[in-house]
């Protein structure tokens, strides 16, 4: 059985947490935004998740967000340890740039760390050629090393 509600922002922000039940947010398209936004309850992004952590994905990439967030199939990925500039600055452009170029075409194997940041996993990436992700942006100069 499957049930759906739309809940004004409000109310989903105060819903109690349901282990991840997932809440859809009508609404927006006053705004001039998407109204079939997806939110989804989940633990702070402080929290461990102990089913993912060490999990190893190993899939495309199907999106690149900006030079430090990428999708993997479909698991938006956060990559540790990178502190990229924010998407819409000469910086954060050229290492969206960058990271594109990188991952374009290419198949990925992330192993998670357990933890999540915002709507994202969190967890180091490897190239085909073995080269971890993080490190080429930092040694390329598109990023720096988040401390």
């Amino acid at each position: 059985m499957c049930v759906a509600a739309y809940l004004t922002q409000q109310q989903a922000d105060s819903a109690p947490d349901k282990g991840g039940v997932s809440i859809l947010r009508g609404g927006d398209a006053w705004s001039g935004s998407s109204s079939r936004v997806r939110r989804t309850v989940e633990p702070k992004a402080s929290e461990q998740h102990p089913a993912s952590a060490g999990a190893v994905l190993i899939d495309n990439v199907t999106r690149v967000r900006d030079g430090d967030t990428i999708v993997v199939g479909l698991i938006p990925i956060r990559i540790a340890n990178l502190d990229c500039a924010e998407k819409g600055t000469a910086a954060g452009d050229a290492a969206t740039v960058r990271v594109r170029d990188l991952v374009a075409g290419a198949q990925l194997t992330c192993t998670l760390e357990g933890r999540r940041s915002y709507d994202r996993e969190v967890g180091l990436c490897a190239l085909p050629d073995g080269r971890d992700l993080g490190e080429v942006m930092i040694g390329d100069g598109a990023c720096g090393r988040w401390r």
